[in-house]
């Protein structure tokens, strides 16, 4: 109810235009509580994910509880999507286009910055160590790979496994931002960004939630059987888990910023801005 709120607060706040005419110092103070509600709730949401690909295998969750975690999340983008709006204005950035120019990609071509590269290998490595367990795993108990054995659950790890894989290399090199050569039909043409930007958010705020909050939480506290495993192993799954959705949330927001539309106007003759308190 805390983070419902003060979600509803700053929306209302930033939505009236009252921010405004505040200083700079309490502006920024604004957008930060606006960020904190709203990534609070999508976080509290974290069960969202799992519940909608549990129905894709015919387990339907609690209508009430599905409902209710869709709201949370919808409201926690909604009040990320203020918090944008509001930090845009207090950066002074293009009216046209969102970037600062000089500071932010103005094309699709520019290279990402280093810390996406970190982030997107960070990523790869969260899931690299999560697959290794889960073949230790098999390995010990004389069990086929779950990936091999032509089950739904094979799908879905193997999903899973491009999710760690192609999607974060896709949001730092540039074919997942312009088809390459041997995409014949689309080569050269931009890639629809929510192609590879929806899942990436999905994936890593439906990761960085569930086992991020929830499944650390659990583990500090002893709760369910995470107790009973051995250390290494839980270690290799809670932090493979939590590293990959938060490399795939920073690199994904690297993405959205190189991906936007070019600015409608050209350089040189960008407005001045208006003070910002």
């Amino acid at each position: 109810m805390t983070l419902a709120l003060t979600a509803a607060a700053v929306c209302a706040l930033i939505a009236a235009g009252t921010a405004h005419h505040w200083a700079v110092p309490a502006r920024w103070t604004l957008v930060a509580l606006a960020w904190v509600a709203g990534a609070g709730l999508i976080v509290y949401s974290y069960m969202l994910p799992i519940s909608l690909v549990t129905m894709f295998f015919g387990q339907i969750d609690h209508w009430g509880s599905l409902l209710t975690r869709a709201a949370g999340a919808t409201a926690g983008v909604l009040t990320l999507g203020c918090a944008v709006a509001e930090q845009r204005r207090v950066r002074r950035a293009c009216v046209h286009c969102g970037r600062v120019h000089g500071r932010s990609p103005e094309r699709r071509t520019d290279p990402a910055p280093r810390w996406a590269y970190l982030a997107a290998y960070v990523a790869i490595g969260g899931c690299a160590a999560r697959v290794t367990a889960l073949v230790l795993d098999s390995v010990t108990a004389h069990e086929p790979l779950p990936f091999m054995d032509g089950s739904p659950f094979a799908v879905f790890v193997i999903l899973m496994i491009l999710a760690g894989t192609l999607l974060p290399l896709a949001l730092v090199h540039r074919f997942g931002r312009i088809w390459p050569r041997w995409v014949i039909p689309l080569a050269g043409r931009d890639v629809p960004r929510w192609l590879v930007l929806g899942p990436a958010l999905f994936v890593g705020a439906g990761l960085a939630g569930y086992f991020g909050v929830a499944g650390m939480t659990a583990w500090i506290l002893g709760k369910g059987n995470l107790g009973q495993a051995p250390v290494w192993k839980v270690s290799m799954e809670m932090f493979g888990y939590t590293l990959w959705g938060l490399g795939l949330l920073a690199a994904a927001m690297s993405y959205y910023g190189a991906t936007r539309r070019p600015c409608p106007v050209p350089r040189g003759h960008h407005p001045a801005h208006p003070p910002t308190s």
